[in-house]
């Protein structure tokens, strides 16, 4: 399905024509003017253009979404009008901002965000000549802080996670299969249910992830026990599920409708799997790529393959970028990585009917 700016922000869809058709007409109180709602509109067309990421068209509509409603209490209906000390309150005002959950100010995070998504609103303006000069130029925004994962499983937990799907059921195949690769390449979340049939390359033990963080792609070297585990999942098992190919768009993993599989099945699988292993951690899917890092790290492995492992464009350390290439990564991956070290061991395929 083609990426098309209604898809993202919802304009045009039958539940909110319905909606409408239902409430009538609404009255929408601080509106936009017309004039900068078709400046946002061809702003997100421009992002669609240049092939950004979903997620960024989507946070750039709600970043954009936000300014206006600022813009909107102020009474300012022209962009002309937008100056560099208009858009110094709006940093404050965005600080001030209440999150509706909890009652709290809205996380640094939050408004990191938010004020990075309107610069990038305002340079685009002054590039396309609309204004004269970029009002958020001088714009200070607020340094992110430094996170570290809150969840980190030992190598001991993580076999244990790994060992936990019942290899007797084709959904539980699936979820090992899925576990696996996750570990063995320290994928996220959003990269391995993009995966494609075409991206597992079984011969050569690896996978390509396309389009990963900041539009990069990237070609991952596979344990020899977790590559035969994906090719028995698409020998044995996947064919069980599939249905009309229109449903699948040829997606590596599927649910067991058919359909490829979701953000909420894979955290599904990840609860499940964790109660059967018995680990009592708030971990999630994520956790297993800070996990294998942490690995890496601990069994020795460079911080520079780590970072071309794990498709980091830089990191905070005084260690200069190097890109590694594939040979590279495969030599220091074979050595280091602790599912690779089980190779020697014969695998038992059978428990599979």
């Amino acid at each position: 399905m083609a990426l098309t700016l209604e898809a993202l922000t919802g304009k045009g869809s039958k539940a909110a024509l319905a909606g409408r058709l239902k409430t009538g007409p609404r009255i929408i109180l601080n509106a936009p003017s017309a004039e900068l709602q078709d400046l946002k509109d061809r702003f997100l067309s421009s992002l669609v253009a240049n092939r950004a990421a979903e997620d960024t068209i989507k946070g750039a509509h709600h970043d954009v979404e936000d300014l206006f409603k600022f813009l909107a209490e102020r009474e300012v209906t022209r962009i002309a009008d937008v100056t560099p000390d208009l858009m110094s309150d709006y940093s404050l005002w965005m600080r001030g901002r209440v999150n509706k959950k909890n009652g709290r100010l809205i996380s640094t995070v939050s408004v990191i965000h938010r004020l990075s998504g309107v610069k990038i609103f305002t340079r685009w303006l002054a590039d396309q000549m609309i204004v004269l000069c970029d009002p958020a130029e001088d714009l200070e925004v607020p340094r992110m802080p430094e996170r570290l994962p809150q969840t980190i499983l030992t190598q001991e937990e993580a076999r244990r996670l790994l060992d936990a799907p019942d290899l007797r059921s084709p959904v539980g195949y699936r979820d090992k299969a899925m576990l696996e690769l996750c570990y063995a390449t320290g994928i996220r979340t959003s990269e391995v249910l993009r995966l494609k049939l075409s991206d597992f390359d079984a011969a050569g033990r690896a996978v390509l992830v396309r389009e990963g963080k900041c539009r990069k792609d990237r070609i991952l070297p596979l344990p020899a026990v977790t590559a035969q585990y994906v090719k028995e999942y698409l020998e044995r098992v996947r064919p069980k599920f599939v249905g009309n190919p229109r449903w699948h768009q040829n997606a590596l993993f599927l649910n067991w409708t058919g359909y490829p599989v979701k953000a909420s099945d894979l955290y599904a699988l990840f609860r499940k799997n964790l109660r059967a292993a018995r680990i009592d951690k708030g971990a999630t899917p994520m956790t297993l790529r800070h996990s294998i890092a942490s690995h890496l790290l601990e069994n020795g492995m460079g911080i520079r393959y780590i970072q071309e492992f794990l498709g980091h464009e830089r990191l905070k350390t005084t260690e200069i970028y190097a890109k590694v290439t594939l040979t590279g990564l495969r030599k220091h991956y074979n050595k280091h990585h602790p599912r690779e070290k089980r190779n020697s061991k014969k695998m038992s395929l059978d428990s599979f009917r």
